[in-house]
């Protein structure tokens, strides 16, 4: 299945079939004053119990990014009540603090991986067997309506993890994505050092501890 970013903005969209229905619709307000910025992840259409797919409140200096979905367990399932929830490190986490792959476990009970691509997109894989799950691009409509466009492209396999947390897991690795080239792009034109820019990734790899071979933020 592939589903067109209408615009290519992972953080404001629609994502839509080739024949145009809507599947996802992705909202992120603004910060005010304490509030911090939150992410909504919609099914359009659907009944208010069904619609909402997930949440993210992404941190700041001060507060972790938290997740809210309902196939998650615990408080992580209490969509709307912001300030409750799972720590992103907590469920997409990393098993060496400086590197850019994020791992998590599915509501299939496998393991998953999202590596970044440079200029390129996201690539979704299962850690046991290296089954590429879905991928992200930027392609020639084929069919459809949008048949000789170039869009963006979510492409994602037949598989058995629920597709919600494919959404909400490639919009949390999209963005570190963009962020970070984005941040390169500033060093490259403008001479700024990485480590004088202070981006939602450093921030929330702060205070890491390592337990076993995977690396999460503090408890």
């Amino acid at each position: 299945m592939d589903l067109y970013f209408i615009p290519d903005d992972p953080e404001h969209t629609l994502l839509v079939s080739a024949n145009g229905v809507p599947h996802y619709q992705i909202d992120t307000d603004e910060p005010f004053e304490d509030r911090p910025c939150v992410t909504l992840i919609q099914r359009p259409g659907a009944s208010p119990e069904e619609c909402i797919v997930a949440e993210i409140e992404w941190r700041n200096r001060d507060t972790p990014t938290i997740l809210r979905c309902p196939l998650l367990s615990g408080a992580a399932q209490y969509v709307g009540l912001q300030g409750t929830g799972i720590r992103s490190l907590h469920y997409l986490y990393k098993r060496h603090k400086f590197g850019s792959v994020r791992y998590f476990v599915g509501d299939d009970a496998f393991e998953y991986r999202w590596k970044p691509v440079k200029g390129g997109g996201c690539v979704l894989t299962r850690s046991d067997s290296n089954t590429e799950i879905a991928s992200s691009m930027r392609v020639l409509g084929t069919e459809g309506i949008f048949a000789g466009e170039k869009k963006q492209v979510l492409r994602i396999q037949p598989c058995t993890l629920d597709i919600d947390l494919i959404i909400l897991t490639f919009i949390i690795m999209e963005r570190k994505r963009r962020e970070h080239e984005g941040t390169e792009e500033m060093e490259n034109e403008y001479g700024v050092h990485s480590s004088q820019v202070k981006s939602i990734n450093e921030a929330e790899d702060d205070g890491m501890v390592e337990l076993g071979d995977v690396e999460i933020g503090e408890l």
